[in-house]
Order: C-alpha cells, then sequence, then structure tokens
C-alpha cells in the first residue's frame, strides 16, 4: 500500500504569496532606515499589519484545503490487501454502506479469505447496525444466478437493498466501489484474471459526495432485484441454467 498527498494550488495562491513578500521586504527595508528617518516609523507598523494579514490568509486557506482534501489517498496492490482494507472499513461504518459490483464473475468466485470476509461483514452490516445498498451489473448468466442467490438473502434483511443494471446493451462505467457513511470510498480495479484486483482507498468529503450522487443515479436507473429475478430479461441472460432464489 502506498500513501499519497496531492497538494492543489487554489488561484489567488500566487498573488497572496507577492503580497506577503512584498509586505515582508518592507518591513525589512523600514526597520533598517526607521532610525535614520523616525517619520518611517508609522509605516512600519502598517508594514507589519499588512504582512500578518496575508500570512493568516496563507495559514487559514492550508486549514482549508487539508480538510477538504483530508490528505488520505491509499493504494491497493493486490485482491488481499483491497478487501482486508475495505472490511474494516465496514466494521467501523456507523450509517450506511453504498456498493457497486460491476465484474464479469460473481463474489463466490473470489478465492481469498480477505474477499469472503469482506462480502459476509457487508451483510453482517445490514443485519446488525445499518443500510447497505447495493447495485449488481449484470452482463452473463453467471452474474443473473448470482442475484437469484441474492433473493432470499435480501427477504431476510430489511436492511439490505440491491437493484440491478443489465449491462449487456448499455454503457455503464465498470466501476465496483464501496462508499461507506460519508467519509470514504473504496474503488476496485480488475485484473486480467478474475483472482486479480487492484484498487484505491479515497478519504477526501467532496469526491465521497460527488460519487455518492453518482449512485444514487445509477440506484434509480436499477431495477428492484426481485422484480428482475422474475423478468424475462433474466431469463433471457440466465438461460436454461437459471434456478430462482
Amino acid at each position: 500500500m502506498k500513501e499519497k498527498f496531492t497538494w492543489r494550488r487554489r488561484a489567488g495562491d500566487r498573488w497572496e504569496e507577492v503580497a506577503l513578500s512584498f509586505f515582508l521586504v518592507a518591513c525589512f527595508l523600514l526597520s533598517f532606515f526607521k532610525d535614520l528617518f523616525p517619520v518611517l516609523e508609522n509605516g512600519l507598523q502598517a508594514a507589519v499589519f499588512g504582512a500578518i494579514f496575508w500570512l493568516l490568509r496563507q495559514v487559514r486557506a492550508l486549514r482549508i484545503t487539508l480538510q477538504d482534501s483530508n490528505a488520505v489517498e491509499v493504494f491497493f496492490a493486490t485482491n488481499e490487501e483491497f478487501y482486508s482494507s475495505a472490511r474494516d472499513a465496514v466494521r467501523r461504518a456507523e450509517r450506511e454502506v453504498r456498493v457497486t459490483y460491476f465484474r464479469e464473475t460473481p463474489p463466490t468466485r473470489l478465492a481469498s479469505v480477505e474477499s469472503k470476509e469482506y462480502f459476509a461483514e457487508i451483510i453482517r452490516f445490514a443485519q446488525a447496525r445499518g443500510t447497505v445498498r447495493r447495485i449488481i451489473g449484470v452482463s452473463n448468466a453467471e452474474m443473473a444466478q448470482w442475484c437469484a442467490d441474492q433473493v432470499a438473502c435480501v427477504a431476510e434483511n430489511p436492511g439490505y437493498n440491491v437493484r440491478v443494471i443489465v449491462t449487456v446493451a448499455q454503457a455503464v462505467e465498470p466501476m465496483s466501489a464501496c462508499l461507506i457513511d460519508d467519509d470514504a470510498m473504496y474503488m476496485a480495479f480488475s485484473g486480467p484474471t478474475a483472482q486479480q484486483l487492484g484498487g484505491i482507498r479515497e478519504d477526501a468529503p467532496k469526491l465521497v459526495h460527488f460519487h455518492q450522487n453518482r449512485f444514487d443515479q445509477l440506484w434509480g436507473d436499477g431495477v428492484d432485484l426481485a422484480d428482475f429475478v422474475r423478468s424475462a430479461e433474466f431469463a433471457r441472460i440466465a438461460g436454461g441454467s437459471a434456478r430462482a432464489g
């Protein structure tokens, strides 16, 4: 895992730095010559106040930038690293977990212990502490069957809600994500095989809020899980091997 902090300069940073430099130079020159020219004493006081003003503006801007970005960006190179961190984050969640799953193979095919624990933790959270909303992208018979297998779990757990988006004939960003409360976001990137996966965690409130809005848009476009499993589209995608949950 690698943490990276990215500093983003505001449009007015350069001019504020110029103004601060100007007042600091003025303070130096006025303090040097005020003994020779006492009339410069008032100018020195004004220059000191000006320098303090611009310095405080930059300190305030730095504090706001750090609060907005939260200075955390963590990269995960393996399936195990990603799911281990996401599992622990779900365990700390308080209100709502939003998840999307857009892959060609269902999570039941994942072999790592960490991945199995992560998906189990999602259900435990819905059972005990909060609300889970999951969007499943369906592009083949195997994913359609996993949807059918989820029906009983949804019926037994009122806090677990699932909608389906069929991705066979429409363009939806193939992004598997986990949004935890209003604080953190995990994004997974599929590798060349079903077992290979990497990802990223962002603790940036503005970015998390943006993806929450995008999630809600996809949620509105999705079909309720039970309705999907009963539909002709499910039968067409799943084929003769389908068994309703």
